[in-house]
């Protein structure tokens, strides 16, 4: 896939794609405040629920069964929320900005974990707990 970042302030796909951990469910509240509602449930369950009116804080889904969301920085953010997209823009260009400290970071990290993992294995092996 070809991925380019798009000129209007939003969230490139690239980093929505990067999320790891994706969930659906049929009715959300995003970061943003707003009540997020898969309409679609009704040809789910056989039923026909209730939804409230659409409005500034509540839109409805009405061409899926489930709202895509992931939880990031302990915050709910929705797919195709404007709100949302908007604010995961200015993570995006904070991490990409900053990478180079980000990436020594992760490094210097990752060497420090490794060494108290074999201090670790040290101990464990001189316990005769292998």
């Amino acid at each position: 896939m070809q991925y380019t970042l798009p000129p209007d302030g939003q969230t490139s796909e690239m980093f929505w794609d990067a999320q790891d951990r994706a969930y659906g469910s049929v009715y959300v509240e995003c970061r943003c405040g707003i009540d997020h509602y898969a309409v679609d449930t009704r040809n789910l369950y056989g039923d026909d629920p209730e939804f409230p009116e659409e409005s500034d804080t509540v839109r409805h889904h009405g061409d899926c069964v489930s709202i895509g969301h992931f939880e990031f920085i302990g915050q709910t953010f929705v797919y195709g929320c404007e709100g949302c997209s908007k604010v995961l823009r200015r993570y995006e260009d904070f991490i990409w900005s900053e990478r180079e400290t980000i990436r020594n970071y992760l490094k210097i990290r990752i060497d420090q974990e490794k060494k108290w993992a074999d201090q670790e294995h040290l101990k464990n092996l001189l316990a005769g707990i292998e």
